[in-house]
C-alpha cells in the first residue's frame, strides 16, 4: 500500500503529500473549484493510524534527542541576578511578577516576598523585562560578572491606562506562559460571557445552547473532564441539563485573569484535572489607593444587550478591600439570514473582597459573592432557566515564615451553592397539540441544587536554590438534587400517573480527599525538571432511587475509588531565544453524578433530546497524555508550537440500551453511560511577526482527531480544524489601538452519527475593533463582530430539540463598551 496522505491549508491554497516510506514532502498545486479553494477534513482510517505511529516515533526520537543536549554544559562563565519588587505607592512586595531577560526564553516569577533570582546568566550587558497585571511594565539593564551576584531592588508603579481587559494565558504543560510578541498578554474583549472569550485561545472552544453559558470544551475535553477554580473555589454548574457552564456564574467584568492547561499538569489545583481553567478575580496587593474604583457601560446591538458595572477599591494601612456590582441584559439575536434565536437572560452580580495584614508576611483574605439570573432562554434545550441563584465565600490564608525552610504555606476553605429551576413555558410542550402524546399543554417544572464545600492545605519548601517543593492536600464534597414534575398545564382529563415526579438527581454526593507532592528541579538556568504525584480517595453515594433504577440499572449504588495520578516535565532552553520541552502524565475523573445516577434524563455531552440513564458501577475514567512543544521569542518574531497524543482508558461514552423511556414525547432509544476507550491527537501552532514597532501580525493554527476505538466511531464533539489571524496597531505614543481579526473553521464531517452529531459546513468571519483612552481615565472602545453577517455554526453547539437545528451564531454585532476610573 502507498502510504501517503494529503494535506491542504485551504485559505492559502497549499497541498502538499506526505510519504511516509520515503519521509518526503511533496509540494502539490491548490485544488479550486467555482473560483474557491476547498479543504479536505476527512482523513483515512490508515493516516490516522500512521500518523499516530509516526507521532509516537517522533516523540521518542525527541526525547532522546532532548536529553542528549541537556548533556551538554555550557563552557561560559555565568552569574547570577537576584532582587525584590515591590509596589511604588504601597512598597510591599509583589507577588507572580513576571522577570524575564529581553528576547530570550530565559525568566522567573517573583514569589510570595517578591524575590527572585535569575542564576547561571551568562555573563555582559543585560535587560531585564518586569511585567505584572495593573501595573506599568518595566525595563531594567544590568550588567552580569562572572562568578558574582548582581542584587537589584525594583519598584513598579500602577498602570494608568485602562483598557486592560482580561489576561488570558494558555500554560504550556510546565504550567509557563506561552511565548507572545504582542505589546502584552491582555486582549481587550467584549464578551458577554467567559466562555466567548475562551474561544480565543488556540486549542479551547465553547458548546453554545444559549445567548450565555457557554460551555468551555479544551482539546475535545468536556464538562467535568475540565477542572474549573475560581479564586481557588472548585466551582461546579448547578442544572442536569447543563444549561449552565461553571464560569457563568461569574460576570466578565469581574474577572481579572484566565490561565488554561491543556493537559494532566495541573495535579497540584485538585482532583480530576485532564485540562483546567483557573479564574481570578481583582487581587488586593495591586491596590494602591485609599479609595477608587471604575464605572464600566456597555451595548451590544442585534441581540440588544446592555452591561453596566461598578467597582470600589481602597488600602490603608493593613486592610485592603475591593466591591464589585454587574448588571446584564439581552435580548432575542438574529442570525445572518435573519432567523430569529431565543437569546433573552438577565443577571445581577455582587462581589466583595477584604484583606487583612496579620503580620509583615502573614495575610488574611475573605470573600463572598452572589449572582442572580432570571428567565434565560435555551433554544438548544427541551426547557428554559427560570433562575440561577448562585452564592459562594471562601477564607483564605498566606505565610511566608522568616528563616525557616518553609517559604509559604497556605490554606482555604470555601463553600459554593447553585440553586436553579427550570420550566418549559416557552416551549412547544406547553401549547396543546392534537398530533402528539398526550395532545394537552404540559406544565414541566424542575428545582435542582449543586452545593459544594471543600478546602485545601499547603506548603512550599526551598531547600536550595534549585529546588522547590509544594505539598498540600485538598478536599471537596459536591452535593447534587434535582426533581422534575410533569402535570396538564390546563383543567381536563389526564393520565392516572399525572403529575410525574421523577428523581432526575437523588441528592446524590461525591467527596474527594487528596494529597499531592510537587518538585521543580533546575539543574541549570537552561535546564529544568518537573514532576508531580497525586492520590485521591472519592466516595459516592445517594440517599434514594426510583423503582425502575433499582429494577433495571442498579441497586448497588455506593462506590469507593482510590485513583493514582502523575505527570512530569522537562524543559530545556538551547539558546536565549529558544526553549524545548517535554511532558507527559495521566490523570483520572471519576464519574459525576450525571453520568452516575441521572433517571432517563438528555445528555448535555449529546447532541440529542433522548433519554440517558446512569451507571453506578462505572469505573474511573483516566487520561493519558504527552506533549512536545517548542517556544522561541525574538524582537521581532515569535512563535509557539505544541503537538500532543492522548488515550482514554474507561473512557466514558454513550450506548443505546433497551430500556423503556420515561416520557412519551422522547425518541425511542435509551441511551446509558457506560466504559470504553478513545485516542485523540492535535496540533497547536501560533506565531506574531512585528512589522514595525506599533504594527503586529499574528496567526495561530489548530487541528483535532479524536476516535473512540470502542465503537470504531469518531470521538463526539472534536472541533475542526482552524486558522486565525489578525493585525493591531498599538499607537507607542498615545493609548490607543486598532484590531482586525480573520477567523476560518474548516467543515467537519468526522462525526459520531449514532450520538446525534451532524456535520457542519465551513466558514470565514472577520471582526474589527478600536479603543482609545482620554486624560488618562475615560476609556471608549468599539467594534463589529462578524462584519460580514455571516450566517454559521460552531461545530460544538447544541441541537434544537424540536427542530433538530444547530443555534447558530449571532449575526453582525456593534458593540460600545466606556469605562471610567477614579
Amino acid at each position: 500500500m502507498d502510504k501517503r496522505a494529503f494535506l491542504s491549508s485551504a485559505p492559502f491554497g497549499i497541498s502538499y503529500y506526505i510519504d511516509y516510506k520515503k519521509t518526503a514532502l511533496t509540494y502539490n498545486p491548490p485544488r479550486l473549484h467555482c473560483g474557491c479553494i476547498s479543504y479536505s477534513n476527512n482523513l483515512s482510517h490508515d493516516f490516522q493510524e500512521d500518523t499516530v505511529k509516526l507521532l509516537k516515533q517522533s516523540f521518542l526520537s525527541f526525547c532522546i534527542l532532548f536529553f542528549g543536549i541537556t548533556l551538554f554544559a555550557f563552557s561560559q562563565q555565568t552569574g547570577t541576578i537576584q532582587g525584590t519588587v515591590i509596589g511604588t505607592e504601597t512598597n510591599e512586595p509583589l507577588a507572580g511578577v513576571n522577570v524575564s531577560i529581553e528576547n530570550t526564553n530565559r525568566g522567573t516569577a517573583t514569589k510570595a516576598d517578591g524575590s527572585f533570582e535569575l542564576n547561571n546568566v551568562s555573563t555582559g550587558s543585560k535587560k531585564l523585562i518586569f511585567s505584572f497585571v495593573g501595573f506599568k511594565q518595566l525595563t531594567k539593564s544590568v550588567t552580569v560578572n562572572a562568578g558574582q551576584t548582581t542584587t537589584l531592588e525594583v519598584s513598579l508603579q500602577p498602570r494608568a491606562i485602562l483598557m486592560e481587559g482580561i489576561q488570558v494565558t494558555a500554560l504550556r504543560p510546565d504550567q509557563i506562559a506561552e511565548s507572545s510578541l504582542k505589546q502584552s498578554d491582555v486582549k481587550e474583549a467584549n464578551p458577554r460571557d467567559s466562555g466567548e472569550l475562551l474561544r480565543n485561545v488556540s486549542g479551547v472552544d465553547a458548546v453554545r445552547r444559549g445567548p450565555v453559558g457557554l460551555d468551555p470544551v479544551v482539546r475535545g475535553l468536556r464538562e467535568t473532564e475540565v477542572g474549573t477554580y475560581l479564586d481557588g473555589t472548585r466551582i461546579f454548574p448547578g442544572g442536569p441539563a447543563r444549561m449552565d457552564s461553571p464560569l457563568s456564574h461569574l460576570d466578565p467584568t469581574a474577572i481579572e485573569t484566565i490561565e488554561v492547561v491543556k493537559g494532566p499538569y495541573a495535579l497540584n489545583w485538585g482532583a480530576g484535572n485532564m485540562s483546567a481553567i483557573r479564574v481570578e478575580t481583582q487581587t488586593l496587593n495591586t491596590i494602591s489607593t485609599a479609595f477608587g474604583g471604575s464605572i464600566s457601560s456597555g451595548y451590544d446591538s442585534n441581540l440588544n444587550a446592555f452591561e453596566e458595572a461598578v467597582s470600589l477599591q481602597g488600602s490603608s494601612g493593613k486592610w485592603g478591600y475591593w466591591i464589585h456590582g454587574a448588571w446584564r441584559e439581552g435580548n432575542d439575536y438574529e442570525t445572518g439570514n435573519g432567523t430569529n434565536v431565543p437569546g433573552d437572560f438577565l443577571s445581577r452580580e455582587i462581589r466583595t473582597k477584604l484583606g487583612y495584614s496579620i503580620t509583615s508576611n502573614s495575610y488574611l483574605e475573605a470573600s463572598f459573592g452572589y449572582q442572580n439570573q432570571d428567565d434565560l432562554d435555551y433554544p438548544g434545550r427541551l426547557l428554559d432557566a427560570d433562575y440561577f441563584d448562585t452564592y459562594n465565600s471562601s477564607l483564605s490564608w498566606k505565610w511566608n515564615p522568616d528563616n525557616s525552610l518553609f517559604s509559604l504555606i497556605k490554606a482555604n476553605a470555601y463553600i459554593n451553592n447553585v440553586n436553579h429551576g427550570m420550566d418549559n413555558d416557552e416551549k412547544p410542550t406547553a401549547q396543546p397539540n392534537p398530533n402528539r402524546t398526550p395532545p394537552f399543554a404540559l406544565d414541566v417544572t424542575i428545582d435542582t441544587r449543586a452545593h459544594v464545600k471543600g478546602g485545601m492545605f499547603a506548603v512550599e519548601m526551598d531547600p536550595s536554590s534549585a529546588l522547590n517543593i509544594e505539598t498540600g492536600i485538598d478536599v471537596y464534597s459536591a452535593n447534587r438534587d434535582a426533581t422534575r414534575i410533569i402535570d396538564r398545564r390546563n383543567q381536563g382529563m389526564k393520565p392516572p400517573a399525572f403529575p410525574l415526579v421523577d428523581l432526575m438527581w437523588p441528592d446524590a454526593t461525591i467527596t474527594d480527599a487528596g494529597i499531592y507532592g510537587k518538585a521543580n528541579y533546575r539543574f541549570t538556568e537552561s535546564f529544568s525538571v518537573t514532576g508531580t504525584l497525586r492520590l485521591d480517595f472519592v466516595s459516592a453515594d445517594t440517599d434514594t432511587i426510583s423503582q425502575f433504577f433499582k429494577d433495571n440499572v442498579s441497586t448497588d449504588l455506593k462506590e469507593n475509588e482510590t485513583n493514582f495520578n502523575a505527570s512530569a516535565t522537562a524543559s530545556y532552553i538551547p539558546f536565549d531565544n529558544w526553549s524545548i520541552g517535554i511532558g507527559a502524565g495521566s490523570v483520572v475523573r471519576t464519574a459525576d453524578v450525571n453520568e452516575r445516577y441521572s433517571d432517563r434524563i438528555p445528555a448535555s455531552k449529546s447532541q440529542t433530546s433522548a433519554e440517558f440513564v446512569g451507571n453506578p458501577a462505572l469505573e474511573p475514567e483516566r487520561s493519558t497524555q504527552a506533549d512536545l512543544w517548542i517556544d522561541a521569542q525574538y524582537t521581532r518574531f515569535s512563535i509557539s508550537a505544541n503537538v500532543f497524543v492522548r488515550h482514554m482508558e474507561n473512557y466514558i461514552t454513550l450506548s443505546p440500551t433497551n430500556l423503556q423511556k420515561r416520557l412519551p414525547l422522547s425518541p425511542n432509544t435509551v441511551f446509558q453511560y457506560v466504559n470504553g476507550e478513545a485516542d485523540y491527537w492535535g496540533f497547536e501552532v501560533s506565531s506574531a511577526y512585528r512589522l514595525i514597532p506599533s504594527l503586529s501580525f499574528n496567526a495561530g493554527i489548530s487541528y483535532l482527531w479524536g476516535k473512540e476505538t470502542t465503537l470504531q466511531e469518531p470521538a463526539l464533539g472534536v472541533p475542526p480544524f482552524s486558522i486565525d489571524t489578525g493585525l493591531r496597531y498599538q499607537s507607542t505614543g498615545s493609548p490607543w489601538f486598532a484590531e482586525t481579526t480573520l477567523h476560518w473553521t474548516s467543515e467537519q464531517d468526522r462525526v459520531a452519527i449514532t450520538r446525534g452529531e451532524t456535520p457542519t459546513d465551513s466558514y470565514l468571519t472577520l471582526d474589527l475593533q478600536a479603543g482609545v483612552t482620554l486624560l488618562q481615565q475615560l476609556s471608549i472602545q468599539a467594534g463589529i463582530e462578524n462584519i460580514t453577517d455571516k450566517t454559521y455554526v460552531n461545530h460544538l453547539n447544541a441541537k434544537n430539540p424540536f427542530t433538530a437545528q444547530p443555534i447558530a451564531e449571532p449575526g453582525r454585532v456593534f458593540h460600545v463598551d466606556l469605562s471610567f476610573k477614579f
